[in-house]
This record gives structure tokens, C-alpha cells and sequence, in this order.
């Protein structure tokens, strides 16, 4: 009741489109379907309308004899496949290979190619006798299959996507905490309120079938209930839920953050390693290694030290899959002499059709005449879906063209400096738990480390470090967020702090900083790729201003404040427009624009973007002052001014509609706020 009435409160000033407590009585509209996935689409398909420039034409929308031949064809005899009979026994035959994943994208039944690898078999099914099935009914060429048999087919065997999961409770949700009641400006208040309601609309927990008869679906069984992105991503994903631990920690829920880790352990337990997601067929591919971050931000949040202890050992299994299946020998050649060092880069073994994309990524490699360059094109293609960034110029060897994709043959610099952050935490972890050798063992690995680390990375003619190229030898100088990983893994000596500002410098000097509405993910123009220009990414745009917060140097601090204060009014102006957070913005036009390319259209929910925002809302809420134009989806119209004569009203009135409003003066806008928290704190305590 209590969280009812709460809600009730910061939503009823919104202007923006009805929102479904999911533990309680509906608010406001009695047709709310919150939780589902038609809810899920619906909303989607609204604020993209709502906000969003019409997506480019993708090249999935291609039917007919010769795509549906070229979509037949034979990518798995022979491959690594993303899961099979080891990693995923019931399930590899559906959702990771077999002609009726190649019927479903051959007649594009779904206009998202990820939604049917999604779908669950319905009960007393098996992946085999599905099969079996498919076989019988269809003997023929997948070609002479039509849309109207396959639709049939799936709906007998499948169920919808996206019902294994149920909505859930966070334990540890309040209303009001005490770092939200420290924000000082009222306008970031209300902002933050909104981004702690939205941890609510996020919480999915697995439902018990998931764990009796897993055989039955894609998706990963994990025990405890987590946060999810949000849209089409109806799973947990690995990289995005660093930052939807900050946030969670920033929100006071450090019961759901310590279940997300848990989740995160369970998992390394049961694999060996953290997957891109939790679907099977995902498990060849992980993403950047966030784990031990996420173990040491909960830390710093609880000083929970038994927590540390327990995920040590789990932390050393991670780093083991790295090491051993992610690392590459480079070979430095100096005047003296050459020397052999051992980085780190993504590089997943599978070399088939990614399943979730398996149209995309069949029609994109359509130029390739060979089945072992076509094998090539599809493990770049995987190796950079491992990365985060699928897709960018960054992997591109003309910059510019799919096509033209080398993952495999890149050494990224963000991945190592992950990486050196991850050798720090534990050496720290182990001085914590009273270990010395360990904690030497792992202190000497980090200085070797950060040593290799500058000698294969850093530019000296161009101040930074950069993406090494091992078909050319040489450095990619072009201007990417990845080039400031260093700073915010500190995989550097911070006593120098020139080398921050050398850094910064470069990043400034090549336009990076120049948007209004943020850091954008490249200045490569016109790629049409998702991680390129004009957009920009809550990941990218917060490990930027951590890594110049961090250093000694005091303008760098202040760089940092000013960068942090253009991205949260970028989410705060598209939040007033859309009443939603989004997967990625448009930085060249912020105000309510979204952005746009790849694979599909911006995703609205969401987790990473909801944490990041409020992760730099708790660092700056001392200093942050929004002195924009009134945002009313989330401070509500303010009360016409008085005047002295009717005329003067409407006068004042109209005038007020046509021009820019400025937020209250600071004294109303305590007062409100002061109100606002005794408010709502008389009423959690009296229901």
C-alpha cells in the first residue's frame, strides 16, 4: 500500500503514457498489460513512433526463392557452432542450428530475427522430437517452404517469447532513501525519483519451469531475480549489468545488486565463464569483463568483506577463460631486440550465423564466394557482438563497410585495460583477506602487466593508447570512447597526470566533445552502424567522465563535471519528450531524438542508461543545477503568475506557453521539496 501511494505521487504530474505498478492495484489505466511481452512491444512501438526518425531500410527485408535458397544453405557441417550437445543438449538443435532456424529467417516469420530463438517449446516437447517432426512435414527444399507452414509449425511446438519470465518485488525498494533526499537541485530530484521507479518495470525473476525442465528453453536458468535492459532483450546481459549495478547501489538496492552478482557467480560456476547473455546460444561469446568491478563497487557500497571472500575463487575461474581462450602473442620489435608479450582480445570460436541475427548476418555475408571466408566474416562478425560494440568502424579495415570487418585481427585497448582493472581488484581482494602471497602473486601480475600494457598500446607522437592492429602492426589513432578505458581502469600510473591531460587533449582536439547532447561512439559519419556516429551510449559517455573524475588532476575533475552534466540533460530532455530512458541517443540533435542503425530499432527501458544516470546524479547531487527550459513530463506546469487585470493574465499566459520557461526560483522549489519528502515518508510509514 505504502509503495502504491508513493508511486501514485511521482507519477500523477507525468504527462507521458500510463505506467502498471507490478506489485499492486493499477494506477491509472485499467487496460495496462505491464510485464508482458505485448506490453513490452507495444510501448516500444509507441515511443519509437512518439520520438524516433524513421530506421533505415535494413538489409533483412529482402524474401523469395533466392534468399530463402541463399538462407538454406549449409553453415553448420563442418563449424563451431554457438551452442551443441555439450554446452546446450536438448536445446543446440533449435536455437543454435538445423533447417528450421533456417525456415523461420527464410520467410522472415518474425520482423526481429531474435524473437523466435526466444520462443520456448511448448511442454512434453523435446528439440529432438521437434526435429523429427520438422523433417517428416518437410522434406522439401527450405526454398519451397512458405510463411504460412512455417507460422503454422511454431505455433504447434512453440510458446511465446518471453513468458518464462515472471515480474518480480525488489526486497529492498523504498519510496524515499536517503541519497535521493540529498539531491539538491529539485529538477535532478524528480529525475531520479522517475529512474528508481523504473527498477520496479524491470525485475524479472525465472519462472520454476525454467529450472525443472530447462531442455525446453533458449533462455539460462539463473536462482535469484535480476534487472533486465529492457525492450527485445528479455534476459540479463553481462556488460550492461555494471552499470545497472551502479545504479542499483546509488537507488539503496543492495539486496538486488548482491542477487545480480550471485546470479553472475552462478553462472562463471556453471560454465566457466560470464556468456554475452542468458540464452544458450550466447555461450559461445562472452562480453567485457565486468564481474570483479561489480563484486568491488558492491564492496565499497556494504563493506560486505564475506561476500569478497566467497567470489575470489569465482573471480580467478573468470580471469582462467581469458587467459587461456581470449589471449594472443604479439611480437614487439625494437632496435635491441624483440620481444613476445600476451594481451588480450575478443575472439569467440564459433564461426556459424549468430542465431539471434541469422538473417542479418547470412544476407551480410552474401559477398563472400568461399564457405571459409564466409566463416571468417561470421566469427568477426561474432567477435564483435563479444565486444559490446556490433557493430562500428572501429572493427571495419576501410572504416566504413560490414563487409570489411577484422575483430579477430584487432587487440582492443578497452578489453586489456578491463582487464588490468580486473588484476588490480584482486590484488586489493587479497590484501583484504589477509593473503599475502596471493596478494603479491596478483600485485606482481598487475605491474607486468600495466608495463606490456604502454608498451603495446601507447602512441607516443599521438599522447594515447589505441587499438593494435596485428595485420598491419601498426594503431588505429582514429578518436573512440575505448581510448579513455585506461583512465577509468587506471591502467596507468595516476601520478602522472599529464598523461590524463595528454589524453583529454586528444580526445577534444578531434571533435569528440563538441556535441550538445554528449560523447558520440566514433566520428565516423554515415556507416549507418549503431556504435558509430552521431550516437552516443550511457556506458561509453560514463566511463569517460569516471576515468578524467578519478585522476589527480583538478581541471580534468572539473572536464568531467561539466561532460556528465550535458549527458544527464541529454536523458533528461528525451525522458520529459518520451517518458521513457533509452538503449542509445542521437548526441548531434539530443532533444528528443533517438538514435538509429544496426540491426534494430533503439530499445526503450533501460537498465544501463536508468544506472549510469543515477549513478553521476548521487556523484555531482551537490552540484548539479538544471537551468534549461522546464521540463514538464517531470516537474509538472507550474501555476500561472499573478497579475493585475484579467488582460495581463492571458497576456502573461500566452506568453508563457511561447517561450522557454525557466524552473521556479530556488526557494518555492525547496519548499516543494521539502513538502514532497514529508509527504511521501508520512505515508510509507502510516500504510
Amino acid at each position: 500500500m505504502r509503495e502504491f501511494l508513493f508511486l501514485l505521487f511521482i507519477v500523477s504530474p507525468v504527462s507521458g503514457k500510463p505506467q502498471k505498478d507490478p506489485r499492486g492495484p493499477n494506477i491509472i489505466d485499467e487496460t495496462a498489460d505491464f510485464g508482458t511481452p505485448e506490453h513490452d512491444n507495444r510501448v516500444h512501438t509507441e515511443l519509437t513512433e512518439l520520438v524516433s526518425t524513421p530506421h533505415p531500410r535494413l538489409p533483412n527485408n529482402q524474401t523469395g526463392p533466392e534468399i530463402a535458397r541463399l538462407i538454406g544453405s549449409d553453415y553448420f557441417n563442418g563449424s563451431v557452432l554457438p551452442c551443441d550437445n555439450e554446452t546446450a543438449p536438448g536445446q543446440w538443435m533449435v536455437y543454435c542450428s538445423g533447417r528450421l532456424l533456417q525456415a523461420v529467417m527464410a520467410v522472415k516469420l518474425y520482423p526481429d530475427s531474435k524473437t523466435f530463438v526466444d520462443q520456448p517449446m511448448k511442454v512434453n516437447r523435446t528439440g529432438e522430437s521437434i526435429m523429427e517432426h520438422f523433417e517428416k512435414r518437410f522434406p522439401k527444399p527450405i526454398e519451397e517452404i512458405s510463411k504460412k507452414e512455417v507460422a503454422e509449425f511454431v505455433d504447434e511446438f512453440f510458446d511465446k517469447e518471453g513468458n518464462e519470465l515472471d515480474v518480480c518485488e525488489l526486497p529492498d525498494w523504498k519510496p524515499i532513501t536517503e541519497k535521493l533526499a540529498q539531491i539538491k537541485d529539485d529538477t535532478y530530484l524528480a529525475f531520479a525519483q522517475r529512474l528508481h521507479f523504473i527498477w520496479i518495470q524491470l525485475c524479472r525473476q525465472m519462472k520454476p519451469e525454467v529450472k525443472e525442465d530447462p531442455s525446453r528453453f533458449s533462455l539460462i536458468y539463473v536462482p535469484y531475480q535480476f534487472i533486465l535492459p529492457g525492450g527485445r532483450f528479455r534476459e540479463f546481459y553481462y556488460w550492461d549489468a555494471y552499470w545497472i549495478v551502479k545504479g542499483l547501489i546509488a537507488s539503496e538496492l543492495y539486496s538486488t545488486a548482491r542477487m545480480m552478482i550471485l546470479n553472475f557467480a552462478h553462472i562463471i560456476e556453471t560454465y566457466g565463464f560470464i556468456p554475452n547473455g542468458g540464452r544458450v546460444y550466447y555461450l559461445r561469446r562472452s562480453q567485457p569483463p565486468f564481474f570483479a568491478p561489480m563484486v568491488y563497487e558492491y564492496y565499497l557500497a556494504t563493506q560486505d568483506t564475506q561476500l569478497v571472500m566467497d567470489m575470489i575463487p569465482v573471480i580467478e575461474k573468470e580471469y582462467i577463460f581469458w587467459s587461456q581462450r581470449r589471449s594472443v602473442n604479439i611480437t614487439l620489435e625494437t632496435q635491441e631486440f624483440n620481444e613476445t608479450v600476451r594481451m588480450f582480445q575478443y575472439h569467440t570460436e564459433a564461426d556459424t550465423p549468430r542465431p539471434e541475427s541469422f538473417r542479418e548476418d547470412v544476407l551480410s555475408a552474401e559477398p563472400f564466394t568461399t564457405k571459409s571466408k564466409k566463416r571468417s566474416f561470421f566469427k568477426d562478425i561474432g567477435s564483435a557482438a563479444e565486444s559490446g560494440w556490433d557493430f562500428s568502424s572501429r572493427w571495419f579495415k576501410d572504416h566504413k563497410n560490414l563487409t570489411t570487418i577484422e575483430t579477430t585481427n584487432i587487440v582492443p585497448v578497452d578489453l586489456n585495460a578491463f582487464l588490468c582493472y580486473n588484476m588490480n581488484i584482486m590484488q586489493f581482494f587479497y590484501q583484504l583477506a589477509g593473503n599475502p602471497l596471493k596478494h603479491m602473486e596478483w600485485s606482481s601480475r598487475l605491474a607486468n602487466f600495466r608495463q606490456d600494457f604502454t608498451k603495446v598500446f601507447y602512441v607516443p607522437v599521438r599522447k594515447g593508447w589505441y587499438d593494435y592492429n596485428l595485420r598491419t602492426g601498426s594503431h588505429n589513432t582514429d578518436f573512440f570512447p575505448s581510448n579513455a578505458a585506461p583512465l577509468f581502469a587506471q591502467c596507468y600510473d595516476p601520478l602522472n597526470s599529464q598523461l590524463a591531460v595528454d589524453v583529454y587533449n586528444q580526445m577534444e582536439n578531434s571533435g569528440a566533445f563538441s556535441m550538445s547532447g554528449g560523447i558520440p561512439t566514433s566520428m565516423h559519419k554515415e556507416t549507418n552502424q549503431q556504435w558509430d556516429y552521431p550516437n552516443g551510449w550511457s556506458p561509453l559517455n560514463h566511463m569517460i567522465i569516471e576515468g578524467l573524475r578519478k585522476s589527480l588532476n583538478p581541471t580534468l575533475q572539473q572536464k568531467a563535471f561539466v561532460l556528465a552534466q550535458k549527458w544527464l540533460e541529454t536523458n533528461m530532455q528525451t525522458f520529459n519528450v518520451s517518458n521513457a530512458m533509452w538503449e542509445k541517443y542521437n548526441v548531434q540533435e539530443p532533444q528528443g531524438k533517438l538514435a538509429t542503425g544496426g540491426e534494430y530499432e533503439v530499445q526503450a527501458g533501460f537498465g544501463w542508461t536508468n544506472g549510469a544516470a543515477l549513478d553521476l546524479i548521487m556523484t555531482y547531487s551537490d552540484r548539479l543545477e538544471y537551468k534549461g527550459p522546464l521540463l514538464e513530463g517531470l516537474v509538472g506546469t507550474p501555476p500561472p503568475h499573478k497579475s493585475s487585470s484579467s488582460s495581463s493574465s492571458s497576456s502573461s499566459s500566452s506568453t508563457s506557453e511561447s517561450s522557454s520557461t525557466v524552473i521556479p526560483s530556488s526557494t518555492t522549489g525547496s519548499s516543494s521539496k521539502l513538502l514532497a519528502i514529508i509527504t511521501v515518508t508520512i505515508f510509507y510509514f502510516l500504510f
